[in-house]
């Protein structure tokens, strides 16, 4: 009986060393991985690589020439994995009108 207790606590012991290890930050790629690397891994797994982006004063002049209004404000998103701009826009008038430009494309 003392030997099945023995081979019990061993084989609970030997179970939680992984299990340990991991929550301190030390998983399968040990101490290698950086704090972005573990952050990421949180998260559920790494992302795609971005598209290359548009810059900015780019993506403003094309829906100016567009949309004939005059740029406002910009403000980053992101959605699905992709970044986005609002972008709010003053149309003669006074009027004004918000819109989400892909920051890879140019779409609106």
């Amino acid at each position: 009986m003392k030997r099945l207790v023995a081979l019990f606590a061993a084989a609970i012991l030997t179970a939680s060393i992984p299990v340990a290890a991991d929550a301190q930050g030390r998983g399968p790629k040990g101490d290698r991985g950086n704090r972005e690397d573990r952050q990421e891994q949180q998260k559920g797994g790494y992302e795609a690589p971005r598209e290359r982006e548009i810059p900015l004063s780019q993506l403003i002049r094309m829906v100016e020439s567009r949309t004939g209004g005059e740029y406002v404000n910009a403000n980053p998103r992101m959605q699905g994995g992709r970044k986005y701009y609002w972008m709010r826009l003053r149309f003669p008038g006074g009027r004004f009108e918000d819109f989400m430009v892909d920051a890879a494309t140019g779409q609106f």
